[in-house]
Order: C-alpha cells, then structure tokens, then sequence
C-alpha cells in the first residue's frame, strides 16, 4: 500500500509548483512506470475534451520527442541540460505548506499489477489535476534514472494509442491505453536488445 499526496503553491497555477508526500511502501522502477501510466490513463479520461487534457498531452508528447533521442545519453548530461522537466517552469518544492488537494492511493496483491485510485475534490480544477500527473512523474524522474529514461517511450505509445486505437474519453483507454504503452516499450527494449547482439 502506498499513497502520494500532491499540494501546489497558494499561487498555482501562476506560481508552478507543487509538492508530493510519500507514505507506505518503496516502488521499483517498473512499478513506478505502470503507476505513472494508470494515473495518466485516468486522468486523461476524467478530463477529456478539456483544455487541461490538451495542455498536458502536449506539454509531455513534447517532452517525450525531444527526450527520446536522448534515453542513451549520460544522465548527468541530459540532467544538466534541463531535459528532465516535463513542463518548463514547473517544479516540485518540498517545503510546500498548503494543504494536500489530490492523492494517488496505490494497492495490489504480491505478484500483480498495483491499482491505483484517485482521490480528489469534485471541485479541483482541472488544471491542478492535470499538473498532478506531471508532479507525480517529475517526483519519480527525480528517485529514479530508469524511470526516466522509460517515460518517454510510455508517453510516446500513449500519443500511438489514442490517435490509433481509442481517444481518452473511451472509458476503455482507462485500461487498455496502460497496457499499450507498457507492451510498445517492452518491443522497443527487445529490439534495441536484439539490435545490440548483433
């Protein structure tokens, strides 16, 4: 069981930043990735047709072509060249004293994938709970370098799927677009594998 908390500055949206808690147990790499990509599945859903959907979708489709070139470059350089930001301007700050508006409550049993639920006020605008998906994948770039050099390939599939296969407001791109986004990664690692023994 795991819970992240998310709060943003008093100012937000104009003053860009948030902060996360993290209560419970310690995620792998790949359990981080699949998490990230249920709470953007989710959110995405909640909020289509919205201009915060179409905000976010951009802001990391955008982050996604440009870091994607970059996944086998050294991390101290793609870190120090700023290319870990998903949204220019936004930033994670611990010191945050404002009160929590949106928590991502994780749970499963040993040996399946975790689910995650979504807690937020019914009257959260829907540009915080956009921004709370770039928190959450912000604070997992900032504890894991894996994380980071996979996220781009998942928000890379997740453009794929719903220009392909379903658009966000299809209540089945909830599940299904996780899915996608986690075998097209697994192909891409295979190939580039495959590619490396040759």
């Amino acid at each position: 069981m795991l819970e992240i908390s998310v709060r943003f500055a008093p100012g937000f949206p104009d003053d860009a930043r948030a902060g996360l808690r993290a209560e419970g147990d310690v995620l792998p790499e790949y359990g981080q990735v699949w998490i990230w990509d249920m709470a953007y599945a989710q959110t995405l859903h909640a909020l289509a047709g919205s201009e915060a959907a179409r905000s976010l979708r951009e802001d990391l489709e955008l982050w996604g072509i440009n870091m994607s070139s970059k996944v086998f470059q050294p991390m101290d350089h793609i870190r120090a060249k700023g290319h870990l930001n998903l949204r220019q301007g936004f930033a994670l700050d611990d010191t945050l004293a404002s009160e929590s508006v949106l928590a991502y409550r994780i749970t499963g049993a040993a040996g399946e994938l975790p689910k995650v639920e979504i807690e937020a006020a019914a009257d959260l605008d829907p540009q915080a709970r956009a921004a709370a998906v770039l928190a959450l994948g912000q604070f997992f770039i900032e504890q894991n370098d894996l994380f980071a050099k996979e996220l781009p390939l998942h928000v890379l599939a997740f453009r794929k799927f719903y220009g392909d296969v379903a658009p966000e407001s299809d209540p089945s791109s909830v599940e299904d677009a996780p899915m996608f986004a986690i075998q097209k990664a697994l192909e891409y690692f295979n190939s580039v594998a495959g590619a490396a023994r040759h």
